[in-house]
């Protein structure tokens, strides 16, 4: 049996890679444990990656049989830059609000245990890593599923 998360992460790949994103081929959306750019050459950008976070569990929304657990996934948009103030800022935007207004859906279909979603936008550019010569912006999507207690 698959792990939920695992479920998830791969559904929101495969969402994004439906929004064929002009530039982003799919072997450049990646699932990670932990967002990274490590290994990448110049031929790797630009790329999303999709990488778990800490889920939550709420035990004020749990009931007697079903538990609520609250999936976190952290979806980065990086590319070389160059400290560019211009280059492709219009590009990037496009992306960013692509993949936002796609998560904003309460449901995600392909987990059924998921009953609601939502979206925390983050830095649509991160300023560290801009000065370090990579484009780098950032939003959560969490997940709500209702789990059994077996």
């Amino acid at each position: 049996m698959t792990a939920i998360l695992e479920d998830i992460l791969t559904t929101v790949k495969t969402q994004i890679e439906s929004l064929e994103l002009s530039d982003i081929v799919e072997d450049s959306i990646i699932i990670q444990k932990v967002p990274s750019t490590r290994n990448f050459q110049s031929s790797d950008f630009p790329a999303i990656l999709i990488a778990p976070g800490a889920p939550k569990l709420n035990p004020a929304k749990g009931t007697n049989i079903r538990d609520q657990i609250e999936y976190q996934v952290g979806v980065f948009i990086v590319d070389t830059d160059q400290q560019n103030q211009t280059l492709n800022r219009e590009k990037y935007l496009n992306w960013y609000e692509s993949i936002v207004k796609n998560f904003r859906t309460p449901r995600l279909s392909g987990v059924s245990s998921v009953v609601n979603s939502y979206v925390a936008p983050g830095a649509v550019v991160d300023p560290s890593w801009f000065e370090a010569g990579e484009y780098h912006a950032g939003m959560t999507l969490w997940f709500i599923s209702w789990e059994s207690r077996t």
